[in-house]
């Protein structure tokens, strides 16, 4: 069987079901594992590199209003793989490409998929509907045994994170400029940590939250899980939110409670190693973790 994955999640569970060899196409933001890395490119971006957040934001808005794609298919190379199996997803057009453009995006030209080939959309916005996308893939590409062990070892790690609940509560941010609150899986994350989410429920969206917002919330904690972005680059993003004037009165910015992590390994994907997300939670702030604490530069 020959797949092509157009989301690194995708890529991630094809990987652990054992699979990477018949992975023969990629998404331009495939990453993990590194097997993938040599793998072809099927997509790119039309966000250029080293773009801030702002500029980021500007050009997502814009393409959403004008209904222009922020990810192009490279047909040529999809149909010279002929692949058995396409896997994308209908969860964020941010993120990815849905299986409606890719379908429509081979209607527009005369070349078509071969007749054999099935597109499949993974949905998941919980931990549950990722593990269901799990054993959907599973038993497309007869590998069911396989992908019930691995949501097996999932789930029993998520009941081991934490043996007790405590009254705070944690702001994840996924985006700073403008900020962004935590969508579908993450505040689950937060839960299975021992923590309560200051904002929002698992499976809601992540959505753009005021200043005045952030002010009525005030957490106790803030953490740093910029989408896409690792976690030296979350660190930085945590200096911004120090120089930020209108959020200096904030709990946890004067206490200098603000934490880090890898968000494009284990936030920002739904994939399983969101389970190592919530342990990194609960490390950083009921273990008191200083690898994930970032406190205020202070010049001069």
């Amino acid at each position: 069987m020959k797949i092509i994955t157009l989301l690194p999640a995708a890529s991630e569970i094809i990987c652990q079901l054992g699979l990477s060899d018949n992975l023969k196409g990629v998404s331009h933001e495939c990453d993990y594992p590194k097997v993938v890395m040599d793998k072809i490119r099927v997509t790119s971006s039309i966000i250029p590199k080293s773009t801030n957040q702002k500029e980021i934001d500007l050009i997502v808005k814009r393409a959403i209003e004008k209904n222009i794609p922020l990810f192009e298919i490279d047909n040529e190379k999809i149909l010279e793989i002929n692949p058995d199996l396409i896997i994308t997803q209908g969860l964020c057009e941010v993120c990815s490409i849905s299986k409606n453009k890719i379908e429509a995006k081979f209607n527009q030209t005369p070349c078509t998929l071969n007749n054999k080939t099935k597109i499949i959309s993974l949905n998941g916005k919980t931990f549950e509907e990722i593990c269901q996308d799990v054993l959907k893939i599973g038993e497309i590409v007869d590998k069911e045994g396989a992908a019930k062990k691995l949501i097996s070892e999932a789930v029993s790690k998520s009941y081991n994170i934490s043996e007790k609940k405590v009254n705070k509560n944690i702001l994840l941010l996924e985006w700073i400029d403008p900020y962004f609150s935590p969508g579908h899986w993450i505040p689950e994350q937060i839960e299975m940590a021992g923590f309560f989410s200051s904002i929002g429920k698992k499976g809601e969206k992540s959505r753009e939250i005021s200043n005045e917002e952030l002010s009525y919330l005030n957490p106790d904690y803030i953490g740093l899980i910029c989408c896409g972005y690792n976690f030296e680059e979350n660190k930085l993003f945590a200096q911004k939110l120090y120089n930020d004037d209108k959020i200096k009165h904030l709990e946890a910015i004067k206490k200098e409670q603000v934490f880090a992590f890898d968000s494009n390994a284990y936030f920002s994907r739904p994939s399983l190693r969101i389970i190592e997300g919530a342990i990194q939670i609960n490390e950083a702030l009921m273990q008191n973790n200083d690898k994930f604490r970032c406190k205020k530069f202070y010049s001069g």
